[in-house]
């Protein structure tokens, strides 16, 4: 069976991401900033992993070795900043950067050769489409927006330089989400989204690397 390695798993869609390929019979590594969030599955291999701490990356690798990993998915993230300008949290605004973009991008360059050792050779990187710079008509938001256009950038960047060792970069958007970093108000819940996004990444070709897109597929303005 093909092995998937998640990101973020403490809650919400990356919890719903490690059970949901743990019960279809995945090979599962699931990381959590806190292992005290492991999920109760026997299926599932449990390793702590703050994408802002290098050296737990070092530490993960040396746990995975050269396994190849046919699904890498970058979900560990924190949600939306509401201050306004003259009340800005700059601390909080350099974190986000650096969870949201920086975290998935050390992400990618730790495994990507096992990526492209797999047989699936597939990356996703969620993201939001928030970060879309077309779309954004009411402001706000800066960090978070920042984070995840820049990770936008990022994917496009690693479509084309790894196009030619076979490995597929999807940028997606989970939607309205009743999760940590979404609302008790979301149209959907953790499960759904998930169902959704694992649908539309199983559908993807090659030959659609590097597009920026919704849960139900649609294509997202940049």
């Amino acid at each position: 069976m093909p092995t998937v390695l998640i990101t973020g798993c403490d809650t919400g869609l990356g919890r719903a991401f490690a059970q949901q390929y743990a019960r279809d019979g995945w090979n599962v590594w699931a990381t959590y900033r806190d292992l005290a969030n492991t999920i109760a599955d026997d299926r599932i291999r449990h390793a702590a992993l703050d994408v802002t701490a290098f050296a737990q990356f070092d530490a993960l690798r040396a746990q995975v070795g050269a396994e190849p990993i046919d699904l890498l998915v970058s979900n560990a993230g924190i949600g939306l900043d509401v201050g306004t300008l003259g009340e800005l949290n700059f601390d909080y605004v350099q974190r986000m950067l650096s969870v949201n973009l920086v975290g998935a991008l050390k992400l990618v360059e730790t495994f990507v050769d096992n990526v492209a050792a797999s047989q699936l050779r597939r990356i996703v990187l969620v993201t939001s489409r928030m970060g879309s710079i077309e779309s954004n008509l009411s402001g706000g938001h800066y960090g978070y927006r920042a984070s995840k256009a820049g990770l936008n950038a990022v994917g496009r960047s690693l479509a084309i330089d790894l196009y030619p060792r076979g490995v597929a970069v999807t940028m997606i958007h989970p939607g309205w989400v009743s999760t940590q970093g979404g609302s008790p108000q979301a149209p959907m819940d953790a499960d759904q989204s998930v169902a959704s996004m694992r649908d539309v990444v199983a559908r993807m070709g090659n030959h659609e690397t590097g597009n920026f897109v919704s849960y139900d597929g649609r294509s997202l303005p940049w």
